[in-house]
């Protein structure tokens, strides 16, 4: 179970305030993040998987990490200018981090709170869909604006998800570090899987029903059928049962009780699909796609395992070693600096740590966070430093 933040500062929480009568939106995912290859591995992920850890002796820090695999995340609520409308309360987004690490702990994946904080910006917190598809928008802004956080997946949690279609979140590309969710998705009863449905895409996962080179996945898991093609079509995962792309206009009318029975068949050779209702990378009903581990299948935690161990992918500095040992560090800007490991933080002898100004400092460990002489906090109005118990057992 994942262990709980303990707070260094006091940190004030603000109730979320709705001012506007929500839209109706869709009984099942929307997300606008496109399938588009970065990758060796996106197309080959259990080879790449397999050469790269057979390999690896030691990666760039000096530390060879293993399944299972702890990725650090940073969640940031985003306010309007004046602290007002804020995207959720920390609780609600703790709620949401717990649930997407059911479903990823069984896949030797744990996700580690390192942070949680609140931007004040309202451009960002009115999130606007149209500016989002065709020239990056808000990509470049999160990045020119430093408020993706180095060392950590970064989740925003936006107030307003405006013209979105009932849209619910983005994740940017596939791979990437940081993804965006919509107010609405996080705070509702309904919704357990919008975090998980976005880091899965973070994390190297196309939807099911993707069609990769365009090519729409047939049902036959023969190898010998024609037809086949779950290797170089669809999502390129073979044990996802083969989703085609209309199912995400048809699932609401044809899944009954979490039972798919809709009568379509594919053009090839007339098999019916029958595509999976709990996964995580479906569009079916909300309160279908599982809660467990059962979300995500082999081949799916396969191609997360490759994104994770890709040197020169997004994730790979994003996940924690065993043991971080500070050395010298001399910050007063206000960026925010992570420090997370699997089992212990401890600064080294004879280095000065030292955090004051505006600096943020966040510190998590799975067993020990240890400040030794040398360690000097001494933050204004806008910094903090802040440590924390939180890892997997």
């Amino acid at each position: 179970m994942m262990k709980r933040i303990i707070q260094l500062t006091l940190v004030l929480l603000q109730t979320l305030s709705l001012s506007a009568q929500e839209k109706a939106y869709p009984n099942h995912p929307v997300c606008q993040t496109e399938v588009h290859d970065s990758g060796y591995y996106m197309k080959h992920a259990e080879a790449f998987l397999a050469k790269t850890l057979a390999g690896r002796q030691s990666d760039t820090r000096g530390i060879n990490f293993s399944a299972p695999y702890v990725v650090r995340v940073f969640i940031r609520i985003v306010r309007q200018n004046d602290g007002s409308l804020p995207g959720c309360t920390a609780a609600t987004a703790i709620q949401n981090f717990d649930e997407m690490n059911g479903q990823y702990n069984g896949h030797n994946i744990c996700f580690q709170l390192v942070g949680l904080d609140y931007i004040n910006d309202t451009y960002l917190n009115n999130f606007n869909s149209d500016a989002l598809l065709d020239d990056g928008t808000y990509e470049n802004y999160i990045r020119n604006n430093d408020y993706d956080v180095d060392g950590a997946m970064t989740i925003f949690i936006h107030y307003n998800y405006l013209n979105n279609n009932g849209s619910s979140g983005n994740a940017y590309g596939i791979p990437n570090h940081f993804l965006s969710v919509a107010r609405w998705a996080v705070t509702s009863s309904n919704v357990h899987s919008i975090f998980g449905h976005e880091m899965g895409h973070c994390l190297g996962l196309y939807h099911t029903f993707a069609r990769y080179n365009d090519l729409q996945e047939t049902v036959t898991r023969n190898t010998g059928n024609s037809c086949y093609n779950c290797t170089t079509g669809g999502d390129l995962c073979c044990d996802t049962q083969a989703d085609y792309r209309t199912s995400t206009n048809q699932s609401e009318d044809y899944v009954n009780n979490c039972v798919y029975s809709r009568n379509y068949a594919n053009a090839c050779d007339g098999l019916q699909y029958n595509p999976s209702t709990i996964n995580i990378m479906s569009y079916m009903p909300w309160e279908c796609i599982s809660f467990t581990s059962t979300a995500i299948t082999p081949n799916q935690r396969t191609r997360t395992h490759a994104t994770i161990n890709d040197i020169t992918g997004p994730v790979y500095f994003r996940v924690a070693e065993d043991v971080v040992l500070l050395t010298t560090i001399n910050a007063n800007t206000d960026k925010v600096r992570v420090y997370g490991a699997r089992t212990t933080v401890s600064g080294l002898a004879n280095n000065t740590v030292t955090h004051t100004g505006a600096s943020k400092a966040y510190f998590a460990a799975g067993t020990a966070v240890i400040f030794t002489p040398g360690t000097t906090f001494a933050p204004g109005s806008g910094g903090l430093a802040n440590a924390a118990i939180s890892g997997c057992n």
